[in-house]
């Protein structure tokens, strides 16, 4: 019945799943080269070896056809491709998503490495005390994880507590030397004024990964942010020589100039800068800055240039559009600096960064370039986003101040920090609880991630080969639990499996048919609807979603569904009186005659008969009924219910007087009965029996108040006797226990009216009205279902 998905293809088994490293300024550090270099010898990553061997481990499972061996190696495998998939999302900057990827991780495969990873996302995603939450959970179990004492000491550095930074690195390279880690303690030391410890942690990285003009680059870096500027010079020009090409190194001494001149420019920064290009001549940030100095001293046509550079080299930085907009409108050229400034203003969106209070340069030239062509309502919301940017700017440091307060442009500090794209934490994003772990990559941080077209396309290579073993991996297990009649679970696990991969051949088979188990009818219809869509010619799932369709009352779809299996469904008890019952009460009765009269020749139950007697007197056949319900009586003599049905039915056809011994019959079985005791009353009613009648219905209101047709029969008795006031009582507890029923008020307003209670049967009266106009409205023909 269930589909497992097919063995998986060898050439999968050969994904390579290490992320791809992060382009940035700074080299990639590790301090695990030999395990690096040993795998590359062998051709394959680590991470892309630990999914061959899990995927050998499924492959087994699957040829053994141990459904607890499936089960448990298919967890194994999707436990690892969701920490992969987190990696993904943390390398794309979604670490709320990333985070929810890990918790999931956890859920099939508990290890102290899943709880580091979801801490580096809360790291990351600035939730900065679950993060510690986790690395402690972690600690207190395996004292010895330096990975865990790594992101230990990464979150107390972003909690700006360097002296527990210090501590919690030092902690994890001890346990493992690792570069990234040291580099990360010299940076604390520096922060916690250790100074001397800081320069010995730095020695020590010289020793083991050796002198480099770029690893220079990085002390020279940790030395600028401490602000020892001597140091961070000195650590620059060893850079520069041991290796002048060193990237970034000339940069870093030119901006390291800036500083020291506070911002203004001088030639030495200039030639540095020149320099960088020199090496590198597609430099970002070297040529962003000397499209700043070259503006600032009005030198526009090589400002343009190297601006233009810039924005070739990253599209979505605002900055570079912004100075560019400016150098135009300074040269006249408003058409092109209003294209420009426009630009700029958009991509730097709404978010309250140094970098955005920048921006304010823009909203104030575009502001007036609109007010002087006429556009002044235009203009309007620029000018006093400007007021609002600078009444931001005014509360940062005297660098932002002097920049904004310089509407000549003397001085560079803007250009120390070039757009940064935006955390999650600035963009609007849904909270972690409405995060989909398997949704796609958020398209607002993609947009604003500093990834190149290449690398999107890398990530985007990996997910869709993520996706497909995650697909099969939750169908798989699905599959071993519905073969178990473990459907709940098996249904929870086939929707994760859509949700990764909604190709999976089978899928909405297995996840209609495990709905249908459990009843989850609209789950039911969605799948194998879909399934039956495909042009899957599948008569069992037809006859499910048939079935489905009729017990959710929409019949028309019902009988669309279960007709093309002909004399299938109709050799079939329960699809047969489905289809049947469908017809009638689409208002089909010829239909559901013909197709109900094929069914009655099958060999029934009791159970079944009952309910074909009850389908003949909804179709209006009552002979045909009563010969349905006495044929259960053959079969079960003392079958519930089967007398009571039969003398319904010889009442609807005014045979009361066969009617009798039918309820009788039932009560002998079944004393007391209200229903049997209630309808051989009226039974006796409709033969003039009147005493009979009444003490039966006064039984049944007794025994059983809340019987609202006694209520009524009784009540009704009683008006016409003159009985005013005791049928006021019984009619009454009719309309309050059956308000739909039109009839009711009819005869509650009738009674109210003798006894003179005028505004009672008034009331009473617009309500019998309304009724009666809705029940018209309801009669009428229905629409095909959609």
């Amino acid at each position: 019945m269930f589909s497992p998905n097919a063995k998986f293809v060898l050439p999968l088994l050969l994904v390579t799943l290490l992320l791809i490293p992060k382009a940035s300024g700074e080299p990639q550090w590790t301090g695990r080269r030999n395990v690096a270099q040993a795998s590359s010898k062998q051709g394959q990553t680590p991470a892309a070896a630990e999914l061959e061997k899990r995927l050998i481990a499924v492959q087994a499972a699957q040829e053994s056809g141990k459904a607890d061996a499936i089960a448990s190696t298919n967890k194994s495998l999707i436990a690892f491709c969701l920490r992969q998939m987190g990696h993904l999302r943390l390398y794309e900057g979604a670490f709320t998503q990333a985070g929810e990827l890990y918790r999931r991780a956890i859920d099939f495969e508990d290890t102290p490495d899943a709880h580091v990873d979801l801490a580096i996302a809360f790291l990351r995603a600035n939730r900065l005390d679950e993060a510690l939450t986790e690395t402690s959970r972690v600690l207190a179990a395996d004292p010895k994880n330096a990975r865990a004492w790594n992101v230990q000491g990464k979150t107390w550095m972003k909690k700006q507590d360097p002296h527990r930074a210090a501590e919690s690195l030092a902690r994890s390279i001890a346990i493992q030397p690792d570069l990234e880690a040291a580099y990360s303690l010299g940076i604390s030391l520096l922060a916690d004024k250790q100074r001397e410890k800081a320069d010995a942690i730095f020695h020590k990285m010289v020793d083991y990964a050796g002198d480099s003009g770029a690893i220079r680059v990085l002390f020279a870096r940790a030395y600028r942010d401490a602000n020892h500027m001597d140091d961070t010079l000195r650590e620059l020009k060893k850079a520069i020589a041991l290796d002048p090409a060193t990237p970034h190194a000339h940069y870093f001494l030119g901006l390291s100039y800036l500083i020291l001149n506070e911002w203004a420019p001088t030639p030495q920064s200039r030639a540095e800068f020149l320099k960088e290009l020199h090496y590198h001549p597609r430099d970002f940030l070297s040529n962003y800055f000397l499209g700043v100095i070259t503006s600032i001293n009005h030198e526009f046509t090589e400002s343009n240039h190297y601006l233009r550079v810039a924005t070739g080299i990253d599209p979505a930085s605002p900055l570079a559009w912004l100075y560019l907009g400016l150098n135009a409108h300074a040269m006249s050229d408003d058409r092109h600096a209003e294209e420009y400034l426009r630009k700029a203003i958009n991509l730097a969106g709404d978010q309250l960064s140094e970098a955005n209070y920048l921006i304010r340069k823009g909203y104030v030239t575009l502001g007036r370039i609109l007010v002087q062509s006429g556009r002044n309502a235009e203009a309007a919301p620029y000018l006093k986003k400007a007021r609002e940017l600078q009444n931001l700017a005014l509360k940062e440091s005297y660098k932002n101040v002097a920049d904004v307060q310089s509407e000549s442009g003397v001085g560079t500090g803007a250009a120390v920090a070039p757009y940064v794209p935006p955390t999650e934490q600035e963009i609007s994003l849904p909270q972690p609880s409405q995060v989909d772990p398997a949704a796609q990559a958020n398209a607002a941080l993609l947009a604003r991630s500093d990834l190149t077209v290449k690398e999107k396309a890398q990530a985007d290579a990996q997910e869709k080969q993520l996706r497909a073993i995650l697909g099969t991996g939750f169908n798989d297990l699905a599959t071993s639990e519905a073969t178990r009649d473990l459907y709940r679970a098996a249904l929870g696990h086939y929707q994760e499996a859509e949700r990764w991969s909604s190709a999976i051949p089978g899928l909405f088979r297995n996840l209609g048919i495990a709905a249908f188990r459990i009843e989850d009818y609209p789950e039911t219809i969605r799948a194998l609807s879909k399934s039956l869509e495909a042009g899957a010619s599948d008569s069992q799932a037809r006859a499910m979603l048939g079935m489905t369709y009729f017990a959710t009352n929409a019949y028309s779809n019902a009988v669309r569904t279960i007709a093309p299996l002909g004399d299938a469904a109709r050799r079939d008890a329960g699809l047969g009186y489905a289809w049947a019952a469908s017809l009638a009460r689409k208002g089909d009765p010829g239909g559901a005659t013909n197709v109900l009269g094929e069914v009655e020749k099958l060999p029934l139950n009791p159970d079944t008969l009952l309910l074909v007697g009850q389908l003949w007197v909804e179709i209006g056949d009552y002979s045909r009924a009563v010969t349905a319900f006495r044929r259960a009586q053959q079969i079960a003599p003392k079958f519930p219910k089967s007398h009571y049905y039969c003398g319904l039915a010889l009442l609807r056809d005014n045979r009361p007087a066969d009617a009798i011994p039918e309820f009788q019959a039932e009560l002998a079985l079944s004393p007391g009965n209200p229903d049997a005791t209630y309808s051989l009353g009226y039974a006796y009613l409709q033969q003039s029996r009147r005493d009979e009648a009444v003490a039966l219905l006064r039984s049944v209101v007794a025994s059983d108040p809340s019987h609202a047709k006694a209520q009524y029969q009784l009540g009704k008795i009683l008006l016409d006797e003159g009985y005013v006031k005791e049928a006021i009582i019984h009619l009454d507890a009719a309309a309050r226990l059956d308000p739909e029923t039109d009839y009711i008020h009819y005869q509650l307003q009738a009674a109210y009216r003798k006894d003179s209670r005028i505004e009672d049967a008034d009331r009473e009266l617009q309500v019998y009205r309304e009724l009666k106009a809705k029940h018209r409205q309801l009669d009428l023909p229905k629409p095909e279902e959609p």
